[in-house]
Parts: structure tokens; C-alpha cells; sequence
């Protein structure tokens, strides 16, 4: 059998993996680098900490970031927004969440084992602390975590300079950039071509294609309810005043800390162009918690999200789609390839409500 993958990011680069498992012949078409638009991301495996996007909730939450310029709306995909509204607040079946849950098990174990067999891309398992300005939020935090269908480990700590924070114990963190690096050797043998493939006629000798394009697969499938949400990602030198993995939620800002280096990210834009006027924003604000006095670079990427923030992974034909987790592609990324790899194998027909969109 041979699978075309189109894209080269995490996702991608995780059906790759376990289809190489499988003894499949695999080609990877991407226009860049390998993990280019992907390395942005802070490297937080947090599945637990799913946003659940068509609810008032979370529009109400993007309204007050975009008023402390936390956030930006230029343009989203029409066929993503005609979606949000129509299923506004309402809940998917519980089979979706067993799924999510499933998923979230999943990815947490295959970096765990990954970084048993060599930690080379500085995994830690060492929590998350979710930090808060104010008291009132705090608690609301703590409220929503109390209804989350992950029933996640979680406790109200004290953290210094805040009302305080919700610490995660049981969530991961790595790095992005090196990441990538292990997965470039977990691949050897795959062919990897650097092409922007335009339709999929390109790839008629296939047996199989997989679209795990992100953003881009709506090129392949025009009505598919994707939009993208744009993030920055820096790598700096400098010194943390907490030298622990945290959120800022009242500017969606993350904090990283490695040996070597910070990572530092942020920024939840509407916004679908290649202008990155607005990473600055991201520095300002991470400011108080850094004292940064070299930055060795910034990455730019688009996370793909459905209307709802569930991932989109199923079949149609031979055309496997996989895409649509939004800030979390990292931390499903290693279900999201094993659900492609069994699709495309013909384990799995389909995967009930994540397959939604998918005819």
C-alpha cells in the first residue's frame, strides 16, 4: 500500500510514524520545513484543558480578550462560523467525549513512552499551573474544572504575585523544536518532498491520501468548517521569575522553562494572513514573569479549529481528513495519527461524532 500524507506537521508527522509502523510505504508532501507551521506551540501536553469553542462562555471569553488586546479578529471560514451559530451551546454525545477522553490517555502515554525510550526532546511531566488575576475567576476556573467531562486530577494552589492558580499534576510539557528533530529520525525511510500540493489529482498513484493539512485542507474540501486561530511562538534567554510551566489565562499567555531556553507563546487571532505585527504583544505581556535579554527566534502558526473544537478525523473514499483540534494539535496529535492510521487501514470506519463533517 502506498499513503500520501499532505502536510508535515505534528499531526502529520505522527500518522507518518505509525503507518511506518505498519510496514506502509509513506510520502510526506510539505511546502515547508517539517513542523514549520507546528514548532510555534509551547509544547503543553494539556488534552485536559479543552476549550469548548460554540458556547456563549467562550464568546464571552474572546470578546474580553479581545478588549485587553489578548486576541484579534480579522477573518474566520464562513462555512466554520455558519456551523458555530447554528450548534450554539449545543453539547455533543457523550460517545465524543469518551472518545476525547480515550484520546487524551492515549497522547499523554505515547510521549511518556517515547521519552522512556530516549529523552531527547526534554519531556517533563512536572504539572501545569493555570494562573489567575483575580479571585472571581479563580473560582469560576475551579467551577468549570469541576464539570469538565475529563474529570481531571487538579487543586487550588497559592502562587505568588496572583489570586492563584490550578495546578494539573498529571500534564506534560516539551520541546517543540526538538520534537520535531525525533521525529525527523523516527522517519527515516519515509519519503518527505517538499511540495505545495494543489489538488489531489497530484496524487492519483496513491493507494491512500491523508489530509492533515490543518488550515489548508479546506483547499481539498471547500465546505469544510475549519478557520484558523494564528499564534506566536518565541525561544528566548532569559530569566523566569517562576521556574515552572504556566498559563497566564487572562492573556492566554504560556510559559515554558527549559535548561537551554524559554519558551514563551500566545496570541489566539482570527486571522488567516502571514502578518505578524502583533507577536510583539505576546513579549510585552510575558514581561512580568521574564526578564528576557535575547531572543533567538519567533514562529508563526495557524492552529485549524471546528466550530465546536473537537477534532475532525474520517474517511470519505480513499481521502482520510484529519485536522481541526485547534490549540490542542499537539497534545491529541499522537491520537489523531493512530485514529488516521487505522482509518486508512480500514480498522476504524469512522469515528461517530468526529467523523461529523466528513461525507
Amino acid at each position: 500500500m502506498k499513503v500520501a500524507i499532505v502536510g508535515g506537521g505534528i499531526v502529520g508527522l505522527f500518522t507518518a510514524y505509525f503507518l511506518k509502523k505498519e510496514g506502509v510505504e509513506v510520502t510526506i508532501f510539505e511546502k515547508a520545513d517539517l513542523g514549520s507551521y507546528s514548532i510555534h506551540a509551547a509544547g503543553l501536553i494539556e488534552p485536559y484543558r479543552f476549550d469548548k469553542i460554540n458556547s456563549t462562555n467562550m464568546i464571552i471569553k474572546m470578546l474580553k480578550y479581545s478588549l485587553r488586546g489578548a486576541t484579534y479578529i480579522r477573518n474566520v471560514n464562513k462555512f466554520w462560523l455558519k456551523e458555530l451559530l447554528r450548534n450554539l451551546n449545543k453539547n455533543p454525545p457523550e460517545d465524543a467525549w469518551k472518545t476525547m477522553r480515550e484520546m487524551a490517555e492515549f497522547s499523554l502515554k505515547a510521549y511518556k513512552e517515547m521519552a522512556e525510550e530516549k529523552n531527547d526532546f526534554d519531556y517533563k511531566d512536572d504539572g501545569l499551573y493555570e494562573v489567575y488575576l483575580n479571585e472571581e475567576d479563580l473560582e469560576k476556573g475551579l467551577e468549570e474544572e469541576k464539570k469538565s467531562p475529563f474529570n481531571p486530577k487538579f487543586e487550588k494552589v497559592d502562587f505568588e504575585g496572583f489570586a492563584g492558580a490550578i495546578f494539573f499534576p498529571e500534564l506534560s510539557r516539551i520541546s517543540t523544536e526538538k520534537f520535531i528533530d525525533r521525529m525527523r529520525n523516527e522517519l527515516k525511510g519515509v519519503k518527505i518532498v517538499n511540495k505545495d500540493i494543489q489538488n489531489l489529482g497530484e496524487l492519483k498513484d496513491f493507494d491512500e491520501i491523508v489530509l492533515a493539512s490543518g488550515v489548508w485542507t479546506t483547499k481539498f474540501i471547500s465546505n469544510l468548517p475549519v478557520t484558523a486561530f494564528k499564534g506566536y511562538g518565541y525561544r528566548v534567554k532569559g530569566i523566569p521569575k517562576y521556574n515552572k510551566p504556566l498559563v497566564l489565562v487572562d492573556d492566554g499567555i504560556a510559559i515554558s522553562p527549559f535548561e537551554d531556553y524559554i519558551k514563551i507563546t500566545g496570541g489566539f487571532d482570527a486571522d488567516s494572513s502571514y502578518d505578524s505585527s502583533r507577536a510583539q504583544l505576546v513579549l510585552d505581556k510575558s514581561s512580568r514573569i521574564v526578564d528576557i535579554s535575547y531572543v533567538y527566534e519567533m514562529n508563526m502558526g495557524f492552529r485549524p479549529c471546528s466550530p465546536d473544537g473537537f477534532p475532525i478525523i474520517g474517511k470519505s473514499g480513499n481521502v482520510t481528513v484529519v485536522t481541526g483540534a485547534c490549540r490542542l494539535g499537539w497534545s491529541y496529535a499522537p491520537a489523531m495519527g493512530k485514529y488516521a492510521t487505522d482509518l486508512v487501514l480500514g480498522r476504524l470506519k469512522d469515528l461517530g461524532y468526529i467523523s461529523r463533517y466528513v461525507k
